[in-house]
């Protein structure tokens, strides 16, 4: 399944990073104070060699997840990962993914992340196939359970102590979170 993506989005585009757009995300993350982007990545902003490491782990060519970035005037604005579930069938194509979201510190609350989140879905459903996307959110993210009504999923489910929490490298020494799922599209 072919996961590249080039849309315009507004006076942007949005399109999947490489690990050449290192330089992007260390000067994106600049100024970030939370826990930013990919899975174990440390509180504050990249450097180029983690920018680098992480950016190469999620290329569609190095199979499953991927990532996008919202890209203007040679600046990332955004960047969303999509997750896709190991195929039902092996060597079958995934039916859905989950997707996830962060938009850098001075961009909030200006509509990136919906547009960005809407266009996604929209390519993820039509062009990718995937028939069911998801959001996992921090039940206290009020901001994201906005975002999620508005770009059109739907809450389905708290699953307790879901979602890990990325303060221990070990998984078995970290700390669990519930988390609420948003559903778009159909199951299975």
């Amino acid at each position: 399944m072919d996961l590249d993506l080039d849309l315009a989005l507004g006076g942007s585009r949005l399109r999947t990073l490489r690990s050449g757009d290192a330089p992007l995300l260390v000067e994106a993350t600049g100024q970030e104070r939370a826990r930013s982007l990919w899975g174990a990545r440390p509180i504050g902003p990249y450097d180029l060699t983690s920018a680098q490491a992480a950016l190469a782990e999620w290329e569609s060519a190095a199979g499953g997840q991927v990532s996008y970035g919202v890209v203007q005037d040679g600046r990332l604005l955004a960047a969303i990962g999509l997750m896709p579930d190991p195929p039902a069938i092996p060597g079958g194509p995934p039916t859905g993914a989950e997707l996830a979201y962060w938009v850098r510190p001075e961009s909030r609350r200006q509509g990136i992340a919906l547009r960005a989140v809407r266009a996604l879905t929209r390519w993820a459903h039509e062009e990718a196939g995937l028939r069911r996307l998801w959001l996992e959110i921090a039940p206290e993210n009020a901001a994201s359970q906005r975002l999620a009504a508005r770009a059109g999923y739907r809450y389905e489910t708290r699953l307790p102590r879901h979602c890990r929490s990325w303060i221990h490298q070990d998984p078995a020494l970290d700390l669990r979170h519930d988390c609420l799922i948003w559903g778009h599209g159909e199951a299975g």
